[in-house]
């Protein structure tokens, strides 16, 4: 039996080369690519025909939902892990919804990274354990109708635009990140700005900053 085929997405080398690490040790598996970029992982993918792609939600160029987004159609069978510094439970649900078969966090241990990884293999939905009762409550939450405003009421595009405005990017970065135009962003950002609990473009600023610091550690 051929070994798994996987790709790993990640603008960290240290990451990218601790991931393969982990993967080439498995007898069954095989890391045959890497990408820092969006758009060079769209590429490595399209050229390598993966089964499994690990991929990271940030990355210099794009994210992992542009990644998700521009293959998902042309590769039905294809499955993405997400493994992000991210620890969100609202990142992590947006995630699966929008393609991924799993989610964990960069701090979870190397053997809950293979676990990982053969349960989205076989085909299965898999949340790491540092986000699972997190992540499981939110949906059950929402089930129930119970989560209506906040970052909540944000789509996932205005999701991806407020996570990058909390990393310091400006609009004319975020719209080469993301594939728009800057208007595109600049009307983006007025929806948020009128979204409850956000406000002002000063309040927007300060209130992306403190998600992305509180939900990046």
């Amino acid at each position: 039996m051929e070994n798994k085929r996987i790709i790993v997405i990640d603008d960290h080398p240290l990451i990218r080369f601790a991931f393969t690490q982990l993967i080439e040790k498995e007898e069954d598996l095989s890391c045959v690519g890497q990408a820092d970029g969006a758009d060079s992982g769209i590429e490595v993918v399209r050229e390598s025909t993966p089964d499994l792609v690990v991929l990271d939600l940030g990355l210099g160029d794009g994210d992992g939902f542009k990644v998700m987004d521009s293959l998902k159609k042309e590769f039905t069978e294809l499955r993405f892990l997400i493994v992000s510094r991210h620890t969100d439970p609202l990142l992590a649900e947006r995630a699966l919804h929008a393609g991924a078969f799993g989610f964990i966090s960069k701090e979870e241990d190397p053997d809950i990274f293979i676990k990982a990884i053969r349960t989205v293999l076989d085909g299965n939905k898999y949340v790491g354990p540092m986000l699972s009762d997190r992540v499981a409550r939110r949906m059950m939450e929402n089930q129930a109708g119970g989560r209506k405003g906040g970052l909540d009421s944000l789509s996932t595009r205005e999701l991806q635009i407020f996570r990058l405005l909390g990393e310091g990017k400006n609009n004319k970065q975020i719209a080469g990140e993301l594939g728009v135009s800057s208007k595109t962003v600049d009307a983006h950002r007025e929806n948020i700005k009128h979204k409850p609990g956000i406000g002002d473009s000063i309040s927007l600023i300060k209130h992306a900053v403190t998600w992305v610091e509180k939900e990046g550690h």
